[in-house]
């Protein structure tokens, strides 16, 4: 596998990360997981722009996005990938340890590129207690590196014989699934939470909410998950998969809106 870093193609066997880098240690940083397909990074403007608001929170100088681009656009090609899951991720690199380190110095920034794995025709959710969602969390405005949270979640979910986690805000309401976003529909309305109840505002979930939201579906305000008809949940590299059963409780996974809005997402590659 050819990968980039700080402005080199490589082998893979051949990249170093300093052992010093505060990404690895700390987890001091930020990604983005994008899908290449049709020639193109999907939605690289919304990636990017998340990207770059991160990396102005973490206080790491801001990197060359135009070489970042050609490199995203670029490495697939170098996989011999026409459906690949890239993935940009920008560390503070090694600059100190403990928990102080100097503000805006470039960071240590790797690109990947791998085969983009069949989406499943469906998922199983499983509600976890812990650990919770919280919107006063930077994980509700881009992604951090550390995602032991989503991970020990996915555990817990794989344990009760769910495909992924249903996470909750610390109120206990919806918040997300622990690598996407959720959706559900009751009574024709849609309820999609964001980061008013500790979820990250997905790029793929506001794609689809835009024309959701001028058709005046989207609800203001919590429809009890415990009433829905039909459920999705999304992201950038699965796009749409449909919900068959939240807690045990069978949902419509052949749900016709649910299905329409796959086939858009789709055919927006």
């Amino acid at each position: 596998m050819r990968v980039w870093l700080d402005g080199e193609t490589l082998d893979a066997d051949e990249a170093r990360i300093d052992p010093a880098d505060r990404g690895f240690l700390l987890g001091d940083g930020a990604f983005e997981t994008m899908r290449f397909a049709n020639g193109r990074v999907r939605r690289w403007k919304a990636h990017a722009s998340r990207l770059a608001a991160a990396l102005d929170t973490l206080g790491i100088a801001a990197p060359d996005w135009r070489a970042l681009r050609e490199a995203c656009h670029a490495l697939p090609a170098e996989n011999a990938l026409t459906d690949a899951v890239v993935r940009l991720t920008v560390s503070r690199g090694a600059h100190g340890r403990g928990f102080d380190a100097p503000q805006d110095r470039p960071g240590t920034v790797l690109i990947t590129a791998s085969e983009r794995p069949e989406p499943p025709a469906t998922v199983r959710l499983a509600s976890v207690d812990a650990p919770r969602r919280e919107p006063t969390s930077l994980a509700t405005r881009f992604k951090p590196i550390g995602y032991g949270d989503a991970l020990h979640a996915r555990r817990l979910a794989r344990a009760q014989g769910a495909d992924m986690a249903l996470m909750r805000a610390g109120d206990g309401r919806p918040s997300c699934a622990d690598c996407a976003n959720i959706v559900w529909i009751a009574g024709r309305r849609f309820n999609a939470p964001g980061p008013e109840a500790g979820a990250l505002a997905g790029t793929t979930r506001a794609a689809l909410l835009g024309p959701i939201r001028e058709q005046s579906l989207l609800q203001d305000g919590d429809l009890a998950l415990e009433h829905a008809e039909a459920a999705f949940v999304c992201n950038a590299v699965m796009g749409v998969v449909a919900v068959s059963e939240i807690d045990g409780r069978r949902l419509n996974a052949e749900d016709g809106t649910v299905a329409r809005l796959k086939r858009a997402e789709e055919e927006a590659l």
